[in-house]
């Protein structure tokens, strides 16, 4: 086993590579380890994972790199054992993950995300240098070929599909990129695949970093369901898809035998995948390196109690931004399960019905637009609810770029706040939950306040506010498991 010494310094480890650190974790196949790093074979020509479970090659005909991305880019195909385009991914600075999720493959260049996220060119080439050694284009473009790779070999999409769905614009450049770097056609590619997939949707395979509470990530989207639009059970997730005009759904439950999610999903146009996968991986916070996160926030003893007890308790995301700001603004001062009967009237009335998707989840949540004159008769709200609500609709319309691309939790609170029936803990908890933001902390929420009362002693705003500064910059984690503190108690 690793000791903590070389455990810290791979975590800090930053281009180039330490040689010695990642020999010792290659030769320890530490599942810690997966992702953070990628070993070339000289003598083979392939990449792996650390934790590859073939016999570990020599030293001298081994060569470590940042990404799967890198290794691909320097001439290596991905190995048939490990699947390292499989991998988890490492734990990225908060900026540079929000750049990957957002990413456009149809529109976006280095150009537009400069403009989107307010920041320079320069340092955007800076932050993938350092973390993936590549500069933007070509980890997108090597990330466009893992992907296309996966569908290949683990689908029977249409070639077009895939092509499009792995974010290629023509079919053209998707052939002749995947015989520049894998040395074969899409068809030669495809030959060894034995899949037997129902041709009625396709699997996908999310792998994340353990620990992570499967059953307690589903129960806390049980509680929240909206029925007709979403089913969740003690082992899955289902939910309608409607993004622009493509349409669908899909089905989310976990692998029996190894730490990753399985998707099951159908779309109308499947040039959407790879937003699919993003957004899902978000909701369900697949990106995490709770290792990490837990050492800092163990350094309190009522979180290092109930992390002991619950290790992998994630943050939960949201398929839809604005779906969830409608959510939050429900859940104002009222319970889970009145917030959650309101979003399913609203759901019910101005929302769609989907033919493509199974029954039970064929409604779809109203957008933006179809909200934008609404008056929420007989759906049971106060008029002042329903007053934000449009407010809210109206600004989320004219302004929703500044809200998802937001630059500080500071200014995003002293930006929405300004619109009535909005407050900090909507404004964080929007954050938190709709923006995944790690460091978000609705510090005036009831159930927090409760949760550090010690004695009947509550502390104030200021005092909770003074104690969740060591949980930076995990402190929307913090707030997840404080409200664990009291439904296990």
């Amino acid at each position: 086993m690793l000791n903590s010494i070389i455990t810290l310094e791979l975590y800090k480890m930053k281009q180039p590579l330490d040689i010695q650190t990642c020999e010792t974790a290659r030769l320890s196949r530490d599942a810690r380890f997966d992702g953070k790093f990628f070993t070339g074979v000289l003598t083979t020509g392939i990449f792996c994972r650390p934790i590859c479970p073939a016999r570990p090659p020599k030293p001298e005909n081994v060569q470590y790199y940042l990404s799967a991305e890198q290794a691909q880019l320097a001439g290596f195909a991905p190995c048939k054992r490990c699947f390292p385009e499989q991998a988890a991914l490492k734990s990225l600075p908060i900026k540079l993950k929000k750049i990957i999720q957002h990413f456009d493959y149809k529109s976006d260049n280095l150009t537009t995300i400069a403009d989107k996220f307010q920041i320079s060119p320069r340092q955007i080439q800076r932050l993938f240098q350092q973390y993936y050694g590549l500069s933007p284009s070509e980890y997108f473009q090597q990330q466009r070929l893992l992907l296309a790779r996966k569908l290949i070999s683990t689908t029977m999409l249409s070639y077009s599909d895939i092509c499009f769905a792995s974010g290629f614009n023509s079919v053209r450049r998707f052939n002749e990129a995947i015989k520049s770097s894998y040395k074969c056609s899409p068809k030669e590619l495809r030959k060894t695949n034995k899949t037997t997939e129902n041709t009625k949707y396709l699997t996908v395979n999310l792998p994340y970093r353990p620990p992570f509470d499967w059953s307690l990530m589903l129960a806390f989207f049980q509680n929240r369901q909206i029925i007709g639009m979403e089913s969740v059970s003690d082992t899955s997730y289902q939910r309608s898809i409607l993004i622009d005009n493509c349409s669908g759904w899909l089905n989310i439950t976990h692998h029996k035998t190894k730490p990753s999610l399985l998707m099951k999903i159908s779309l109308s146009d499947y040039s959407y995948l790879n937003n699919v996968i993003t957004r899902v991986r978000r909701m369900f916070d697949l990106d995490a390196d709770m290792e990490l996160i837990h050492k800092q926030l163990s350094k309190n003893l009522l979180l290092a109690k109930t992390i002991n007890k619950h290790q992998g308790l994630r943050l939960p995301g949201c398929w839809d931004i604005f779906e969830f700001s409608i959510r939050a603004i429900l859940g104002q001062q009222v319970s889970v399960k009145a917030a959650t009967t309101m979003a399913k009237r609203i759901t019910e009335k101005y929302g769609r019905k989907l033919n493509d998707s199974p029954a039970e989840t064929a409604l779809t949540f109203p957008t933006v637009n179809e909200l934008i004159e609404t008056n929420y008769e007989g759906i049971g709200l106060t008029k002042t609810r329903i007053a934000t609500l449009q407010r809210w609709t109206t600004f989320f319309k004219h302004k929703s770029n500044s809200i998802e691309n937001y630059q500080s939790l500071e200014l995003l609170e002293k930006e929405l706040c300004q619109i009535k029936g909005i407050g900090p803990w909507t404004v964080n908890y929007l954050a938190m939950r709709g923006l995944s933001d790690p460091d978000a902390f609705p510090s005036a929420d009831l159930g927090i306040i409760k949760a550090l009362t010690n004695n009947e002693n509550k502390p104030n705003n200021k005092e909770i506010l003074q104690l969740a500064e060591q949980w930076r910059p995990w402190r929307a984690y913090a707030a997840i498991y404080l409200w664990h503190s009291l439904a296990a108690h």
